[in-house]
């Protein structure tokens, strides 16, 4: 059963895109014993992913109400609450303005920084509604920039010292799935001329060899940059181990995986989608996961 139209125009199933936010608190553990407050912390950044998830609905709200022709011709998101009329375009950006309103008054409770930080990632979202999205290259480049402000402010909310090299991972992790939701809405769309009536950026990502070059060069700048942060002697000295190097083939299967998917068209287009439903990309990030908490208790 679908949601009520105003609170399913906030894509509630997209939220799991702002738990980029907790990087920081994860990042905050190995500091516990340098003072580091991890239940303030945890509380602060769990405030911080609920004001991202409102701020992300209010440009999802304003993205439905400007891009609902174009909605109209794919045949998933004419189902959205704007597109298909279910809501209408005064009501969506009422709501919108509201939840602009309530986390314009709510993010200076976690900091000026923290604040700036909400204000930069909704100006960058509405650049990406209103011009970025056209410009190939630079609209991969401003949905990877999302990424990283989220990871960014989820730092700022925990407390503890920004490593660049996170936000650099981020990045060009980001825009490896932006261009692999641009291959895909080709592959799943069918025809050129209705993935460009959709979205006209589309028609430079057209060219397989094109496709199959930004894949790769985006796959493998993440999987260098993150090599390069797990090797570091910062990170080994915040682990207290080099061993984070043996997550890196864990990074590996997870970007040849994905590109499998946007290959065939199997859900790259909804990277959330992906993370919810896909086991073995589950899979991978749960050892992941084990592989780091392993790694840093046995230092």
């Amino acid at each position: 059963m679908r949601l009520p139209a105003a609170i399913d125009a906030l894509r509630p199933g997209q939220w799991v895109k702002n738990a980029l936010v907790f990087a920081g608190f994860l990042f905050a553990i190995p500091d516990r014993n340098q003072g580091v407050d991890l239940l303030g912390a945890g509380l602060r950044t769990l405030a911080a992913a609920a004001l991202f998830a409102v701020v992300s609905g209010a440009v999802y709200l304003l993205n439905d109400v400007h891009d609902a022709p174009h909605d109209r011709l794919h045949p998933e998101k004419r189902r959205r609450p704007v597109a298909s009329g279910a809501l209408s375009p005064r009501a969506a950006l009422a709501e919108c303005a509201l939840l602009v309103a309530l986390s314009a008054a709510l993010a200076p409770l976690l900091g000026r920084t923290f604040a700036l930080l909400l204000c930069g990632y909704f100006a960058l979202q509405l650049a990406y509604t209103f011009a970025l999205k056209r410009a190939p290259v630079l609209d991969a480049f401003g949905i990877a920039g999302g990424f990283a402000l989220r990871v960014w402010a989820g730092v700022v909310a925990a407390g503890v010292v920004l490593a660049p090299d996170i936000l650099i991972c981020t990045f060009f992790g980001a825009t490896f799935l932006a261009i692999g939701k641009r291959v895909s809405e080709l592959v799943e769309l069918g025809s050129l001329e209705a993935a460009v009536a959709h979205r006209p950026v589309l028609r430079h990502y057209a060219p397989p060899f094109t496709r199959a070059l930004t894949i790769v060069c985006s796959a493998t700048a993440t999987l260098a940059a993150y090599s390069v942060w797990a090797l570091s002697p910062a990170t080994a000295a915040k682990f207290g181990t080099r061993g984070m190097a043996l997550t890196i083939p864990f990074v590996l299967y997870g970007l040849v995986h994905y590109a499998r998917l946007v290959a065939l068209g199997k859900g790259g287009g909804r990277p959330e989608k992906v993370l919810l439903h896909d086991r073995p990309t589950q899979l991978c990030i749960a050892l992941y996961l084990a592989a780091c908490a392993a790694i840093w208790l046995a230092r």
